[in-house]
């Protein structure tokens, strides 16, 4: 796990690690200390939509409802990649996103953002492919992606930034 600071603070540039360095440098990322505030709302947008997904009714729409976990998880790696001092930049921001969380080397955190990248091709076909819907067992693929991700940086967001651990919202996974 990386080593804790005051929050809103950024890491030392000499002890990033290698892979958030080429993020850095290809500008996919830049450093941005983020207001508690902003941690707090987008965590809440996380946690909010994450109900959202098992709204009554959309067990009939597996589109929708996959949409709206894989939302949920972006919401929260976002949550994470502002906490660690970074902002991600650039036209293709869910596989940035995914991919610097990953590159933080946050252990169980990060194999789930890389398990959600690789899921994030199928994102594609709920929201654009008219011909077709996504199958049952990608929407429960997505779910179980989403409740590590969410689990793990629930645990690290708390640990972290500790004066937000109050103020977060509480993590509940509707079933």
């Amino acid at each position: 796990m990386a080593p804790r600071r005051r929050p809103n603070t950024l890491p030392p540039s000499d002890s990033v690690n290698a892979r958030i360095r080429i993020m850095l440098d290809s500008r996919e990322i830049e450093q941005l200390a983020a207001p508690d505030e902003e941690v707090v709302g987008m965590w809440r947008k996380a946690t909010t939509t994450l109900r959202s997904s098992a709204v009554h009714g959309l067990e009939e729409d597996p589109d929708s409802r996959f949409t709206l976990m894989y939302q949920a998880a972006l919401q929260g790696a976002t949550a994470v990649v502002r906490a660690a001092g970074y902002r991600v930049k650039g036209d293709d921001n869910h596989h940035i996103t995914y991919a610097a969380v990953a590159a933080l080397n946050l252990g169980a955190l990060s194999e789930a953002a890389r398990d959600l990248n690789a899921i994030r091709q199928t994102r594609h076909k709920a929201v654009y492919d008219w011909q077709g819907t996504v199958h049952p067992k990608q929407v429960g693929t997505l779910r179980d992606a989403t409740v590590k991700l969410l689990r793990e940086a629930d645990q690290w967001l708390r640990a972290e930034r500790e004066p937000l651990a109050t103020a977060l919202a509480p993590l509940t996974f509707p079933e």
